[in-house]
């Protein structure tokens, strides 16, 4: 027999914790959820006028003042950990995922007290690329306005790509330990055979200088250097030179910068891959 889909119920315009809410039960909460639809409420009521969460099959995240809202209690919370918790007693699995926990301490600190509003130059521009309804969920109200459907719609997708980045992002904080490290003439670099983007970019937050990459099926190399590094201009070009002597079949894309040079990228996946291994590549950037 087929299962009942629910309804989960969440207030106008949601915000990130609403959406966050909303999107935990249709990613974790199972076959019932993953259909299940969505309705918008006033902040302040309930569905149709019904006691939250007296009909199993209506679920109000973020408002209603039921289990899953957090405007009644006095504790530093939100609706998004309220789903979590409930999600991980079920499935224990969830409370061992790393980059879920992460991502719900992200949206508990954004919505509970404006955390976001204490971050490092708070007014700066950059933070209008932050996803929350201060910045770009408060420019989807202005672009679509009275949608809260399309907000949701949009919301989720988002929160899919968070979720996923979060994911690699845990996975090459784990690669470090089998990195290998090594100097250059502009300072200390490192190196991996590793398919995880999100370690290139985890690097370089740790302060490296080069990061080299390859991927260990496809074979395809990347490497990457900061702008400066102590004053001094980074330039790939003599490491360039070098692969397309050692390995002239392979396709290789330097870009204009001088300071990254591919072997493979999301914009061209079928650029042939080098047969040089990830240290003959370090040993050519060292000598560059």
């Amino acid at each position: 027999m087929a299962l009942m889909s629910k309804t989960i119920v969440t207030h106008l315009n949601p915000d990130l914790d609403a959406l966050t809410a909303v999107w935990l039960l249709k990613r974790f909460g199972g076959e019932e959820f993953v259909e299940a639809r969505l309705a918008f409420i006033p902040a302040g009521e309930t569905y149709r006028g019904v006691a939250v969460d007296s009909d199993p099959e209506v679920v109000h995240v973020d408002v209603g003042l039921g289990k899953f809202d957090h405007h009644q209690v006095d504790m530093r919370t939100s609706a998004a950990e309220l789903v979590y918790q409930s999600l991980g007693k079920e499935k224990p699995e969830l409370t061992e995922d790393e980059a879920l926990k992460r991502l719900v301490a992200i949206v508990v600190d954004i919505d509970y007290g404006a955390g976001d509003l204490s971050y490092p130059e708070a007014a700066s521009d950059r933070y209008a690329m932050l996803f929350n309804e201060r910045q770009i969920i408060g420019g989807w109200y202005r672009v679509f306005p009275g949608q809260s459907d399309k907000i949701a719609e949009l919301g989720l997708t988002v929160l899919d790509g968070v979720y996923e980045s979060l994911r690699g992002k845990v996975v090459a904080e784990g690669e470090f330990e089998r990195a290998k490290e090594f100097e250059t003439q502009w300072g200390k670099g490192i190196g991996m055979e590793t398919a995880e983007r999100e370690f290139g970019t985890l690097a370089f937050a740790r302060g490296y200088t080069v990061v080299v990459t390859k991927d260990p099926e496809g074979g395809n190399v990347r490497v990457k250097a900061r702008e400066k590094q102590g004053g001094k201009r980074i330039d790939l070009t003599p490491l360039y030179n070098s692969v397309r002597e050692k390995d002239p079949e392979a396709d290789w894309y330097f870009h204009v910068s001088r300071k990254m040079l591919l072997n493979g990228s999301r914009v061209n996946p079928k650029m042939k891959a080098s047969r040089l291994t990830l240290a003959q590549v370090i040993a050519l950037l060292q000598h560059a």
